[in-house]
């Protein structure tokens, strides 16, 4: 029995829904990013839709190459939400939820705005986080759902690439059993959804049908290249550098197809 981990957001569905048609045998767990992660960490999952920011810590987890949940752009569904001008935070609240997203909101801050605000965990609501500090991350569908306030809102994808030029990389299909001759397996899940995106966000909701398909379609992006790879080291790098994450061994290709 293979144990995968898949994150419990609409984000995750193209790639993940009918993934055990291709792999029999396997018991699919729904998670949060961050609780991937640690899954993974623990052994009580062999395989996982990891936020990206966990491979700097554990180097020997494998990856499958090529497929992930990527933005080059506005990826609306992770977001800075404060109440105040972004270079005018002084607390950043995280998001429980996230890692890789958290510590773009840091590096955006730091290399964008010139501040490196106080950090502290925050709860899952955001109604909460929000009464702790000045700022705080929005991950998800709650950042996909989000409604127009009176609050200032910077989507973290469009800002990174409009910040590098390149896209930004916030999960891949990893772990310590993520071999490589399970490739096609996740691959052909994620074809056959990306052939049937319309029905597919019917079939999910509905009443939010055209939002999920556009969101599909044309925020994310699922398959991964040499592009999306140079974006992916470049955070890992900056992180390092930043003291978020450990060494990386820079130039080695992650997430790119061979």
């Amino acid at each position: 029995m293979i144990r995968v981990g898949v994150v419990s957001f609409t984000n995750a569905i193209p790639l993940s829904i009918g993934l055990d048609r291709f792999l029999p045998e396997t018991e699919i767990v729904h998670l949060t990013p961050s609780r991937i992660a640690d899954a993974l960490a623990d052994g009580s999952l062999d395989i996982g839709l990891v936020p990206v920011a966990a491979l700097a810590s554990h180097p020997e987890w494998h990856v499958v190459p090529g497929l992930g949940i990527a933005s080059e752009g506005p990826v609306r569904s992770v977001l800075l939400v404060s109440k105040v001008a972004p270079e005018r935070i002084t607390r950043l609240v995280l998001d429980p939820a996230s890692r890789t997203s958290n510590q773009l909101a840091r590096l955006w801050l730091r290399h964008r705005k010139g501040i490196t605000p106080d950090v502290l965990p925050g709860p899952p609501r955001l109604t909460e986080r929000l009464e702790l500090g000045d700022a705080t991350v929005v991950i998800g569908d709650e950042a996909l759902l989000w409604p127009a306030t009176h609050l200032t809102s910077i989507d973290l994808g469009g800002a990174w690439t409009e910040w590098t030029g390149l896209p930004f990389v916030f999960a891949v299909w990893a772990g310590p059993k993520a071999l490589p001759e399970l490739r096609p397996a996740f691959l052909k899940c994620y074809e056959l959804n990306a052939g049937r995106l319309n029905r597919l966000a019917q079939e999910v909701d509905g009443a939010r049908a055209k939002l999920f398909e556009s969101y599909w379609s044309q925020s994310i992006r699922y398959r991964l290249g040499e592009r999306e790879n140079q974006g992916f080291m470049r955070y890992l790098s900056l992180g390092s550098e930043a003291g978020y994450f450990e060494p990386v061994e820079k130039g080695r290709p992650y997430v790119q197809s061979a």
